[in-house]
């Protein structure tokens, strides 16, 4: 077969290839991202190392101008002209003359200077070369004369020019105050204003070619020159750098900072002469003046690269890579077409030949694999005698373990999933672990019934070792992770044999019958759970316990119902799991047969319901927690039934007084005799439901015919017998007590009212 056609032809070729050209490509992008960083970065470090090296120069004019202030201060006080208008307390104005002349040959000495002015504030006079008033100039003479804190003083200031008619100019103003140091008898002020564009010549002598601007301000960061000649006495201060820039301690430094969007190299050099600080800043990408030809180079390289790469990969891929030529010229033999010549995929040909044979092969293992789990679990359950010799020598050797494995929750994980899910999340738990315990121990799992599996696990030990234990609180572990169902599983006992695995299961079972005590989730183990020589005690079933629960509910007593559920509960717990079982049956049909009266609301329902679920609890304590709901309906259901007896007793009794309170000798006690109550329960019953005693309801009856019958003309005494109370002084008083007035005094009011009512 030709080389010119592998590529055409074979996928793999092509796989190889573009793996070739991706590794290159991602190797050419990393060395030339990384050399062209690196070139970007050391570019940048020089240019900053630059930048600062030649602010640290500029830094010097500082010290340059205030020598030359310095020198032109002291150039003055040896003027015996000037000195004489500084002292002089007439305003002579010769003298004032005399010292203009020498102050404007010495300012045409130093072209930078643009003023120089005289202020003597004995005669209230200043002079000065360029023809400024005083008022202009108070305002900073009166500060400086006022405070007098140093010699040298220095204002940056834009001040009128009347001598060039030009308008405005920005200065640099010195105020020397030779009476800091002299003896002078006044306090006269040598006023020298520098032009700012001086100043900026001299820096710009030094400035980089990378620099986009360059300026100096002061330690409150005005800008006292600038570049920029708009940007003189304009404040930085609020700007990102200025902050960093006063704050570092060094005298001279660079850093990056990003201003308005943009990246940029900010450099600075503080003058210690006159507290100013040099600061010069550059876009960042203006520092490498050929960046864009950098960057086309390192593309161009980067192809070439590329280029001979494909080459060579296309080279590599034709020389290394050899299939099996053979095997692959017998299946493509078979092909008739050009086109499908040039369509094969020699992976997929290989896979689509051998899958079949794979498919055969796995189709029959599992075939064998579920006959053998479906024997094993036959025989768990007891409906196959014997394992068969082929499953008998397959397990034949060692000795064997089983775990028994259940679905917690099982009635709810039933109703939340379809018959087809619930056997897919089966056949998944099994799988999984089948591959957790077969990595330590040779293991077959297999489902018995619905929430239940069983695993057989071959041990080479007589004990059932924690590493097993760990395995499987991985597989609980990953079916509450992936499945969101919590297992609980019963470790049997290790048998030395095949035919003794069922008893094995049994010990599982036993085992796993822990869960309803201990609650879900866990791993019960059987060998330190149990000890198979020691029977357990069996208990009597706790008869006080139930009577006193059925007791509390008769009672209508909730809290106390459900305190003795808790009881009973704590009782049963002692049992063991089959007692346990026969205890709470016993109790639910005692239970029944109390409270089951053949109506619809005596709560029989409740205790059939439960009767039928007890079978689907898993936990003692959900049967607790159902009993102590059922508990408390049924003792609201005879509180609700008892209150509805006394309500009717109550209206029965009150009804009978409607009737009969005329006879002398009704009473509480004849009452409580008639409806079969003791004289105090009805008592209480009656103020209860009434909200008055017996006796007041009585009287307030009696009375209340009473004022009917005082109506006629009838005597007291007989309407008193009328009523039921044959004491007819006791009358008067109980009349009097209930309505503040006597009989005698109902009547007349009673009379005086038809009388008013017939006017």
């Amino acid at each position: 077969m030709k080389k010119r056609h592998r590529l055409v032809r074979y996928s793999v070729y092509r796989s190889m290839m573009v793996s070739f050209l991706l590794l290159t490509s991602l190797i050419i992008a990393v060395v030339c991202g990384g050399l062209f960083a690196l070139f970007s970065w050391s570019t940048a470090k020089e240019v900053g190392n630059i930048s600062e090296s030649m602010l640290r120069q500029n830094s010097y004019v500082a010290k340059v101008i205030k020598d030359q202030v310095y020198n032109l201060g002291n150039q003055l006080l040896n003027n015996k002209e000037v000195m004489a208008a500084l002292v002089d307390q007439d305003r002579n104005k010769i003298k004032a003359f005399h010292a203009v002349n020498e102050l404007r040959a010495i300012q045409a000495n130093y072209p930078f200077i643009q003023m120089i002015g005289l202020y003597n504030p004995g005669a209230e006079q200043y002079v000065n070369t360029s023809g400024v008033t005083y008022e202009e100039e108070s305002v900073h003479l009166s500060r400086i004369e006022a405070s007098r804190s140093a010699y040298f003083n220095f204002i940056p200031r834009q001040v009128s020019t009347p001598a060039t008619g030009s308008g405005t100019a920005n200065v640099l103003t010195f105020l020397l105050l030779p009476s800091y140091y002299t003896q002078m008898p006044t306090g006269g002020i040598i006023v020298i204003n520098i032009d700012e564009t001086y100043i900026q010549r001299m820096i710009g002598g030094y400035k980089n070619y990378s620099t986009d601007s360059l300026f100096v301000m002061n330690e409150e960061g005005m800008v006292i020159t600038h570049s920029d000649t708009e940007q003189f006495m304009r404040s930085v201060a609020d700007q990102p750098y200025t902050a960093r820039v006063l704050a570092a301690e060094a005298p001279t430094g660079y850093f990056n900072i990003h201003i308005d969007g943009k990246k940029n190299l900010v450099s600075y050099a503080k003058s210690q002469e006159m507290n100013w600080v040099f600061v010069g800043i550059s876009q960042y990408d203006n520092l490498l003046f050929n960046m864009n030809e950098l960057r086309w180079s390192t593309l161009g390289i980067a192809l070439a690269i590329f280029i001979i790469s494909l080459l060579i990969s296309i080279w590599l891929t034709n020389h290394t890579y050899h299939p099996i030529r053979n095997l692959m010229d017998k299946i493509i033999g078979q092909m008739k077409t050009e086109k499908e010549l040039q369509a094969v995929n020699e992976v997929e040909l290989l896979d689509t030949t051998f899958a079949d044979m794979s498919g055969q092969l796995s189709a029959m293992a599992s075939a064998q694999a579920s006959a053998r789990r479906a024997e094993l679990a036959h025989y768990f359950k007891g409906s196959q005698s014997a394992p068969s010799p082929a499953l008998q020598q397959e397990w034949e050797g060692e000795r064997l373990l089983t775990v028994l494995i259940r679905i917690d929750a099982f009635e709810q994980f039933r109703r939340a999933n379809s018959a087809k899910l619930q056997s897919l999340m089966h056949f998944a738990i099994c799988n999984i672990g089948e591959e957790l315990v077969g990595m330590y121990y040779p293991c077959g799992v297999m489902v018995i019934e619905e929430g239940e599996m069983a695993m057989l696990v071959r041990l080479d030990q007589e004990k059932c070792p924690a590493q097993l234990l760990a395995q499987l609180e991985e597989l609980q572990s990953k079916a509450s992770s992936y499945f969101k169902l919590e297992l609980s599983m019963g470790v049997g006992s290790v048998v030395a044999s095949m035919d003794k695995i069922r008893e094995s299961y049994r010990c599982a079972q036993t085992a796993h019958e822990q869960r309803f005590f201990d609650g879900t989730g866990r791993i019960y183990v059987y060998e330190t759970a149990y000890d198979a020589e020691t029977e357990t005690e069996e208990r009597a079933y706790p008869a006080k316990l139930e009577k006193k629960l059925v007791e509390a509910i008769r009672a209508g007593n909730t809290a106390k119902s459900e305190a003795e559920v808790d009881s009973l509960i704590r009782e049963i717990e002692r049992c063991d799991y089959q007692q346990a079982l026969f205890y709470l049956h016993q109790l639910a049909m005692s239970l029944y047969k109390q409270f089951h009266t053949g109506t619809s609301e005596d709560g029989s329902d409740l205790l059939t319901a439960f009767f039928r679920r007890l079978p689907a609890f898993e936990t003692l304590e959900e049967i607790g927690e159902e009993l102590r709901v059922i508990a408390a309906q049924l003792s609201e259901r005879q509180q609700s039934a008892a209150s509805q007896q006394n309500s009717q007793v109550i209206s029965e009794v009150m009804a009978y007084v409607q009737a009969n309170y005329a006879k002398p000798d009704l009473s509480l006690e004849w009452m409580a005799g008639q409806v079969k109550l003791s004289r105090g329960y009805l008592g209480r019953l009656f103020k209860a439901q009434s909200g008055m005693s017996f006796s007041d309801y009585l009287n307030q009856v009696r009375l209340e015919r009473a004022k009917e019958l005082l109506l006629s003309d009838e005597p007291i005494q007989q309407i008193s017998e009328q009523v039921g109370i044959l004491n007819t002084t006791y009358f008067y008083t109980l009349f009097k007590k209930y309505y503040q007035v006597s009989p005698a005094q109902y009547r007349a009011s009673l009379s005086n009212n038809l009388k008013d009512g017939a006017q």
